[in-house]
């Protein structure tokens, strides 16, 4: 696909006491939409892929239940020390890097597979089947999103908010009554939550030489 780049330049100078910031920032974007998050199939690790399906499908797809279980079983702790750990966790600052952690990438990859894909799409452009009519899923390609991961690596404090409480109306879905975009709050883990925005922070200009570090 054609990419082309875009550079914005801001000059550093003090003049009158204000300090102007030097900055270039190359923002590469696709005909149509910017580039990333990377697709599925190249972001996921098969073996976390199993291994998580594995564990939320024997938890009734409850993601808080099958990371636990799954951590649990990996560091050799109890669940209930995982759970304990992960309320210590950030809800205004990432403590991964998209641009280094190919595991974090990949689980955040496969955790949007089982509770994102239906409304937000493989594609991440918000034209999943579960969508409803009048209520599109955010896109994750708009420029104003692509420029933001590029320059901050997205806006991940509105992101994990987003995620754990919801935002917007409130609607009838199927199976409940809830705000359009549903709070995750008590679905998924916060380290969950914030290997989803993992994912989605990824560039498709950076093809991860992480994607080599597989395990």
């Amino acid at each position: 696909m054609m990419r082309q780049a875009i550079e914005i330049e801001f000059r550093s100078s003090r003049a009158g006491g204000f300090l102007f910031v030097l900055a270039t920032i190359t923002l590469a974007i696709t005909t149509g939409s910017c580039a990333g998050p990377q697709p599925l199939r190249v972001a996921i690790n098969s073996q976390h892929e199993s291994a998580y399906l594995s564990f939320v499908n024997e938890a009734n797809l409850d993601g808080r239940a099958a990371f636990a279980e799954w951590m649990a079983q990996e560091r050799g702790v109890s669940t209930e020390e995982v759970l304990r750990l992960d309320k210590q966790i950030s809800s205004t600052r990432n403590p991964f890097d998209a641009y280094k952690d190919s595991r974090v990438v990949s689980r955040g990859a496969v955790i949007y597979t089982v509770h994102c894909l239906g409304c937000h799409g493989a594609d991440a452009r918000g034209r999943g089947p579960a969508t409803l009519d009048g209520y599109p899923a955010n896109d994750f390609k708009t420029f104003g999103s692509r420029f933001a991961a590029t320059l901050h690596r997205g806006a991940p404090r509105k992101w994990f908010r987003v995620i754990r409480d919801g935002a917007g109306d409130t609607v009838e879905y199927p199976n409940a009554t809830t705000s359009a975009m549903p709070p995750f709050s008590g679905k998924l883990a916060n380290e969950q939550i914030w290997q989803v925005i993992t994912y989605l922070q990824t560039l498709d200009i950076h093809p991860l030489t992480q994607m080599t570090e597989r395990g």
